[in-house]
């Protein structure tokens, strides 16, 4: 198996490990560049990213002919994500006004299983703006000054969410979700997208 890290040859043995997961996990815990995070993984001259959550565990050690990977340093890479992270936000205000037209329009329980998938949606996309933006401001645990005010808000209206699903006032959810919610999913959105570039 012949392994590059950024196109320079990796001298090392993997012959104690099973599948490409242990390799890449090997290969991060010991031989990244400082202060460098993995970005781009080529299997056998494709590119590889999991279909599904840990494939890579499924392709054993005798499959890798070759491994190419590629590393950013950690800024870059958080830049990367939050701009990927902006993207995503853009189909989650789309999903957001759908779930509203859903509580105005549908069957309940047909709206909550979205508005459900909604707020997992949110949840990912404030933790990976949150980490994204603590990498930018050097690592901080703090939250970074521009996000602040916006989580605060964010905290505020999901629990006057939950007030409204528990007393089951559909339009009022609905309201909230349009109203409330969707333009705060755009403020994020242009957020990430300006701590992406700046």
């Amino acid at each position: 198996m012949h392994i590059t890290i950024n196109d320079q040859a990796l001298p090392a043995d993997f012959s104690h490990l099973g599948n490409l997961e242990e390799i890449l996990s090997e290969i991060h815990a010991k031989y990244l560049p400082p202060g460098e995070q993995l970005y781009q993984v080529h299997l056998n001259g494709r590119f590889f990213s999991e279909r599904y959550p840990r494939e890579s565990r499924y392709l054993s050690r005798e499959e890798i002919e070759r491994l190419e990977v590629k590393t950013l340093p950690a800024r870059e890479m958080a830049r990367v994500i939050l701009r990927e992270a902006a993207a995503q936000a853009e189909v989650l205000a789309r999903a957001v006004a759908e779930c509203a037209r859903l509580f105005r329009l549908a069957p309940e329980q047909e709206a909550h299983r979205v508005l459900a998938e909604v707020l997992e949606a949110l949840r990912w996309l404030l933790k990976t703006g949150v980490g994204g933006g603590q990498v930018l401001q050097g690592g901080s645990a703090d939250l970074p000054p521009e996000m602040a005010p916006l989580c605060r808000h964010l905290e505020l209206l999901l629990t006057d969410m939950e007030d409204q699903t528990r007393q089951g006032d559909c339009i009022m959810l609905a309201d909230l979700l349009e109203y409330e919610l969707l333009p705060l999913v755009e403020q994020w959105s242009r957020l990430l997208l300006t701590m992406a570039c700046g």
